[in-house]
């Protein structure tokens, strides 16, 4: 495992369109940002058109949805790789590991649904929430998350397998396997109420 060196992370730009035609996400981060710069932009206004797009394409068949969703996704979000700062979004481009882990919960039936999780989880008292908010398909949970300190000798992977354990037995519900990788993007939509860790307005205020 890489060192835990920094509490930032990278922040990667919306993706493109190449000359075939084809939507493809930005490798090659924009710059290095905080919890706290991502919890501003989350509550802003910035990526409100773009997510209530994204749900509005919820009400089509899926066959339909799809590929119109994914094209949303990869030309309209930025979005983040809270787990460390890359060279590239590819594990062998890490560079430095942050000590954050963000931990995904999907196909919930509602927004509603997903807005109580958010509020669920980040309450939890155990768990050192620093960001939690609704995902950008509204249909799920973003939970950022600062590793506990058992965990800081072990693998990505093990580090993933651990928190996923303790969300199951405290919680009965089933994290996204997908965020087993160290470079998985999260993609930061519009949430007016998307939970920081107060500490950050703590330190602001000094």
């Amino acid at each position: 495992m890489s060192k835990i060196i920094t509490n930032g992370f990278s922040i990667f730009d919306r993706g493109y369109r190449n000359k075939a035609g084809k939507a493809v996400p930005q490798n090659k981060p924009l710059e290095t940002q905080t919890i706290e710069w991502v919890g501003e932009y989350i509550k802003s206004e910035r990526a409100r058109e773009a997510t209530q797009l994204l749900r509005d394409l919820m009400v089509q068949e899926p066959s339909e949805a799809e590929q119109k969703e994914r094209e949303l996704k990869v030309l309209s979000f930025m979005y983040a790789t809270f787990s460390g700062i890359f060279s590239y979004r590819k594990m062998d481009g890490l560079l430095m590991r942050s000590p954050f882990i963000c931990l995904d919960f999907d196909d919930l039936a509602s927004l509603d649904e997903a807005k109580s999780l958010r509020e669920q989880l980040s309450a939890d008292s155990h768990i050192e929430t620093e960001l939690c908010f609704v995902s950008p398909r509204g249909r799920g949970v973003k939970w950022v998350v600062t590793l506990p300190e058992r965990t800081l000798g072990m693998t990505f992977k093990e580090q993933f397998d651990f928190m996923r354990d303790l969300v199951g037995f405290n919680y009965g519900i089933e994290v996204d396997k997908t965020g087993s990788d160290v470079s998985r993007a999260c993609f930061l939509p519009y949430d007016p109420e998307c939970y920081i860790n107060p500490k950050y307005q703590q330190q602001k205020n000094k």
